[in-house]
Parts: structure tokens; C-alpha cells; sequence
């Protein structure tokens, strides 16, 4: 049914009606919206003007309803229904759909997998799909409740909310770094295809040549730390991917080399965000 929201009375009007209709009088319906009672007695005298009818009788400080308004009162409560069941179901859609989070390899597997069982056991039932890349992904043409990328913090269009800095640092095994017939000049270097030896004047500068330097190629940054843990080669990282390693001893850094400081943020687009998005970035402030 097709109509003109321009001959309807205002909402406002109407539901103060319902209300009334529901409670059996102005003052119950005041207390149920949380207004005066003076307010709904107004907002009933401005929808029987506008309508032209009479919808309650007033008997002292009690109202009935007229035939016209029981009528009225029936359609409205069918009304009111469907909307409220509409918005349940919506509601109860939303909370079913699982969430998808676009962040990088390292920080899906060196951080947030790991702890992911943390999440549910207060959060039980969420669906949670990390969607790991080194790209940055179009957030919101693809569907994604949110990202975690590294930056200045500056997205147009996107809420930033800090997670966390860490330095990018150089590790190694103890069983590498503790060997005293090799020298970390000559030790060789975790490599991917998507290292760009220029980022890191650091080592240029005088302390690593990475021109002579042997390297490991590994295909995939999420095999470099264990790689890296193996004793097959130095390798760099944020120090916040690592921090397990590190404090366990299965890695260790090299003394003397520090590169940029990086800033990872949740990036999330502006606008209604969902309940369970809220929930797990909370969370994830917990464990950076």
C-alpha cells in the first residue's frame, strides 16, 4: 500500500495516542514515554484537531476511547506491531552476522588468533572472519566492519582509534645471535618479495650491507617469524607482533639496530557502528 507520508499526522502524535490507548489514560501514558502529562493530553488535542474527530472522552481525570478512536487505536496497535517486530528481526540479523575484519597477516596470526579464545569466552557466538593482506583493502566496498592498519592516523571518511606504537626491530634466534664464530654483518636475512631494503637506512648506513648479506626467501610474511625461530636467518618486525617470543626466549633482538616507530589503528568507517564491532575493538585494546 502506497501512501502520502505528507497527509499523515506527525509520529509523535500518534504515538502519544497509542500509548494512551495501551495505558487507559494520559498519565499512564506519560510515565511509559517518559514525558508530562500535560505533554500527551497536548499532542491528543492536536491529533483530534488535525483529524477532525474525537478519539477520547474525558471523564475528570480519567479518559475512555470513542468508537473512532478504538478504531484508530486497533490500527495503530497492528501498526506499532509490525514495526516493532520489523526492528527486532533487523536487529536479531545484525547480531547473527558475523564480523570481517581486514588487518595484515602478521597481525592476524602473531596477535589476534592466538588470543581469539579469550574474545568468545566473554562474547560467546560471535563469528569472527580476519581477512589478512598486505594491500589496503576498500573497507567499505568490500563489507568490512573494520580494518587495522598502520599510519598517521589521518583516513577521510574513517573513524581512527589508536591501538598502539611499536618500533620495528631486528630478531633472531639466541642459537643464531649467540654464535660466536658468526658476525651479525654476515648473518643472513628472512626475506619476502615484498621487502624493500631501501625503507631501512638504518642498516644501509654503515652497519649492514644488505648488497653482500646472504638471504632466506620465505613466501609469506606469516612464515617469517617461525622461520626466524628455527635459527634460518635474522629477520624485522614490529616489536608487538613478537613480544611473545621475546619474553619466552625463543627469540632475541639484535642489539644496536631500531628502524621506525609504527602507529596501528583500528580504521572504521563514520557512521552507525554495530554492537559487536564495539565489543571486539574493545577488546582488541586489551592485548595490543
Amino acid at each position: 500500500m502506497s501512501f502520502d507520508w505528507r497527509t499523515l499526522p506527525s509520529l509523535s502524535s500518534l504515538r502519544a495516542f497509542d500509548a494512551t490507548a495501551r495505558n487507559g489514560g494520559f498519565s499512564g501514558a506519560a510515565r511509559s514515554l517518559n514525558v508530562t502529562h500535560a505533554a500527551i493530553a497536548q499532542q491528543v488535542r492536536g491529533l483530534e484537531k488535525e483529524l477532525g474527530v474525537q478519539l477520547v472522552a474525558r471523564m475528570g481525570r480519567s479518559v475512555s476511547l470513542t468508537d473512532a478512536g478504538a478504531r484508530l487505536a486497533a490500527s495503530l496497535d497492528d501498526g506499532f506491531s509490525a514495526i516493532a517486530e520489523g526492528l527486532q528481526d533487523l536487529r536479531a540479523q545484525e547480531d547473527r552476522r558475523g564480523l570481517r575484519i581486514a588487518t595484515t597477516p602478521l597481525i592476524a596470526h602473531a596477535m589476534i588468533m592466538p588470543r581469539l579464545a579469550e574474545f568468545w569466552e566473554n562474547h560467546p557466538g560471535i563469528e569472527v572472519a580476519l581477512c589478512p593482506g598486505s594491500g589496503n583493502v576498500d573497507i567499505v566496498r568490500e563489507g568490512f566492519d573494520f580494518g587495522i592498519r598502520t599510519g598517521d592516523g589521518n583516513w577521510p571518511g574513517f573513524d581512527a582509534i589508536h591501538l598502539a606504537c611499536s618500533p620495528w626491530i631486528a630478531v633472531g634466534a639466541p642459537s643464531l645471535l649467540n654464535d660466536p664464530s658468526k658476525k651479525v654483518d654476515e648473518l643472513p636475512w628472512i626475506v619476502t618479495d615484498d621487502d624493500e631494503f631501501g625503507e631501512f637506512p638504518p642498516l644501509i648506513e654503515g652497519k649492514i650491507d644488505f648488497e653482500k648479506v646472504p638471504k632466506v626467501p620465505i613466501g609469506s610474511y606469516r612464515l617469517c617469524q617461525a622461520a626466524a625461530r628455527e635459527g634460518l636467518g635474522l629477520n624485522w618486525v614490529a616489536e608487538i607482533v613478537v613480544q611473545d617470543d621475546l619474553a619466552s626466549g625463543h627469540l632475541q633482538r639484535v642489539p644496536g639496530i631500531r628502524f621506525k616507530d609504527l602507529n596501528y589503528y583500528v580504521v572504521v568507517p563514520k557512521g552507525p557502528r554495530r554492537e559487536v564491532a564495539t565489543q571486539f575493538i574493545d577488546w582488541l585494546k586489551t592485548i595490543f
